[in-house]
């Protein structure tokens, strides 16, 4: 296959590379020398020259190059911002390329820089000596800040380079999934053609990177495309030996080898393709596959019942997996489906009709204080498990407007703060402290604790004390059913036929006085492993007040610690969560939440230090200070004086 490169010359070398950081004339000493000085970032050099008038802002080389494009390319911000008070041409076009210094900037993703050329009118739109703008360019070097901070100054997103190509084909040639899905989420059109008729998924097959396949198939690219040569993606995919990466990502999508929507009898695929009856079904399901093992203990002998049962689940697991592939796309993977939530609330089901049918009649008189115990702790697991699971977790707001995203783009800037640490690149919001992006509920989570496939959801702010709640009573409440199922097996007469495979006489007789409610305990036994593990992980991150997420990187409250350093001007110990009151007091903030137990909280409400705050407009860390005497009633938490940012500018 013959592709057309997407510039005249090879896509590496499409930009700058011809821009070199040059040596200084060597009969020049630095303080005379103001391109070294620029380069450098000699800023009190560069001063006395140019309030001295031995050199001007604006003085350029033989090739058109000035101070201000050294300085742009070597991140020399306050050099930058002299040259440019000092009436320095932002839109200077110099080098063998043609560039301006906000183009030198963008080949090194210095968006600061850029940021502070545009803001004193560097044109965004300016073309080098190739055609290509600043947005061209961002794309190639991959940079989603950069990005982001383009697209906010009302630059066309399909704005074409001299040979027609957008920057959507760009960031597919070059395999930037993040870009790709950042431009088409802006409206970048997905089906443009470049002069040779070339789409943004022909240009994705020649690197052929199965994300950015992803992304332009799931926007609907469209898949039988002809180039002017007549070559449809298929065929251009099997001339760059990008074909498997093509066909798995149709098989991802829903289609078969030929670019077709597979299809199934009675036109079912399109309802595999719908993601809510989806969702309804995998959750289902397994409600059916405990009936059904139970069904086949309670029937059949352990020889017969146990392979029955594995061939039951692999079964199911072909099943779905198959099922899976006419499906949404996140389907493919189980442990991202409603799947397990489905299987704990089954066996959530299959305990309550076991207690209710069968083991409460016997065991009402016998015991019946455990029974109304149970009654209690399976009622508070069943609510609280569904309120985990269907209230909001605390999911911070989206902007309403490209508007409201550039002030908040504009505040990062001028705090210092514009990075992926404090800007959410997917939500386009700025990011709270402590707060994390789900990939799974697409969505930034205020106080993200981890995402739970047994309740389908993120566990954040607003429901981890419903959740904790919920596994408390889980475990509390198995402890107690094993003990009324073994009062109601006590109380049932034995059988006459006490014969079995291999168990002995005594055990089978229990056995087999109703071994469907022994399969049903037994399996609620086995879910204390799990439940157990997660109450002693969430009692230890409760008292210390951290998050599943920040106990994982290392018991590195690795964004807001290093704030809460960067705020106290190191003062505060590297290794001091200052989210924490101490054991008691994380545990008082925790338990005595006002917020109401059995409700919904407003959205982002939590309790620190004994006051009310919210996790979704929290973007300074709360100083832990400690007081003695009678002040310490009174001391807490206090916030960051404002003077602190404009310091750290």
């Amino acid at each position: 296959m013959s592709l057309p490169n997407p510039s005249k010359e090879a896509a590496d070398d499409v930009e700058l590379v011809s821009v070199h950081n040059g040596s200084a004339a060597p009969n020049l000493p630095l303080e005379q020398d103001i391109m070294q000085c620029a380069r450098i970032g000699a800023l009190e050099h560069i001063q006395k020259m140019v309030e001295s008038g031995a050199v001007a802002a604006n003085y350029t080389d033989h090739e058109g190059i000035t101070p201000l494009h050294w300085a742009a390319i070597n991140n020399q911000y306050a050099v930058c911002k002299f040259l440019i008070d000092q009436g320095a041409d932002v839109n200077a076009k110099g080098g063998e390329s043609g560039a301006t210094p906000a183009m030198w900037a963008a080949q090194r993703c210095h968006y600061y820089v850029v940021h502070l050329l545009l803001q004193h009118g560097a044109d965004a739109l300016a073309t080098d000596g190739q055609g290509y703008n600043i947005l061209h360019l961002a794309t190639i070097d991959g940079n989603t800040l950069l990005l982001i901070l383009l697209l906010h100054q009302d630059i066309p997103v399909d704005v074409p380079d001299p040979h027609g190509h957008t920057a959507l084909m760009w960031a597919g040639y070059k395999g930037w999934p993040a870009c790709a899905d950042l431009l088409l989420r802006w409206g970048a059109d997905v089906n443009a053609v470049d002069d040779n008729a070339f789409t943004p998924l022909h240009w994705a097959l020649v690197r052929g990177m199965k994300p950015c396949l992803d992304k332009l198939v799931e926007y609907d690219a469209n898949r039988f495309a002809k180039t002017n040569e007549g070559k449809t993606p298929s065929v251009c995919a099997d001339e760059m030996n990008t074909s498997r990466a093509w066909q798995r990502s149709l098989a991802d999508h829903g289609y078969g080898p030929d670019g077709n929507v597979r299809t199934l009898p009675l036109n079912l695929h399109t309802t595999l393709r719908n993601k809510k009856t989806l969702t309804r079904f995998y959750f289902l399901l397994p409600f059916f596959l405990i009936w059904l093992a139970l069904f086949l203990i309670a029937r059949f002998s352990i020889y017969v019942s146990i392979p029955l049962i594995i061939g039951v689940v692999l079964g199911s697991g072909y099943l779905l997996q198959y099922l899976a592939s006419f499906g949404p796309q996140e389907f493919r993977q189980l442990h991202k489906t409603p799947y397990l939530a489905g299987v704990f609330a089954g066996s959530l089901f299959f305990v309550g009709v076991a207690f209710l049918f069968r083991v409460l009649p016997i065991t009402y008189a016998a015991a019946p204080f455990s029974s109304l115990v149970f009654t209690l702790l399976y009622s508070s697991t069943t609510y609280f498990y569904a309120l985990s699971m269907l209230e909001d977790p605390g999911y911070v707001p989206k902007l309403s407007s490209r508007n409201q995203q550039r002030d908040v783009i504009e505040e990062l800037f001028t705090q210092w703060k514009f990075d992926e640490d404090n800007f959410c690149t997917q939500c386009l919001i700025r990011r709270p402290l402590r707060s994390k992006h789900c990939r799974r509920c697409g969505r930034c989570i205020a106080k993200q604790d981890h995402h739970c496939p047994w309740i389908y959801s993120c566990v954040g702010n607003n429901n981890l004390r419903h959740f904790f709640i919920y596994i408390l009573s889980l475990e509390l409440g198995i402890f107690v059913f094993v003990r009324l199922v073994l009062v109601y097996f006590a109380s049932l007469p034995p059988p006459k036929d006490t014969t079995c495979n291999f168990l002995s006489p005594d055990l089978c007789t229990w056995v087999l006085r109703d071994s469907w409610t022994l399969g049903v305990t037994l399996w609620a036994m086995v879910q204390l492993v799990w439940v157990t593990m997660l109450i002693a992980v969430q009692s230890i991150q409760v008292a210390k007040n951290m998050t599943t997420y920040e106990m994982k990187r290392a018991i590195g409250l690795d964004v807001f610690l290093a704030t809460a350093s960067d705020a106290s001007k190191g003062k505060m110990r590297s290794n001091r969560n200052p989210f924490s009151r101490g054991i008691i007091g994380n545990c008082a903030d925790f338990w005595c939440d006002p917020a109401p137990l059995f409700g919904q909280r407003h959205n982002g409400d939590s309790y620190l230090g004994g006051q009310v705050i919210n996790y979704t407009t929290m973007y300074q860390t709360p100083l832990l200070q400690y007081r003695r005497g009678a002040a310490a009633a009174s001391g807490g938490y206090e916030r960051v004086a404002d003077s602190e940012e404009g310091e750290d500018q």
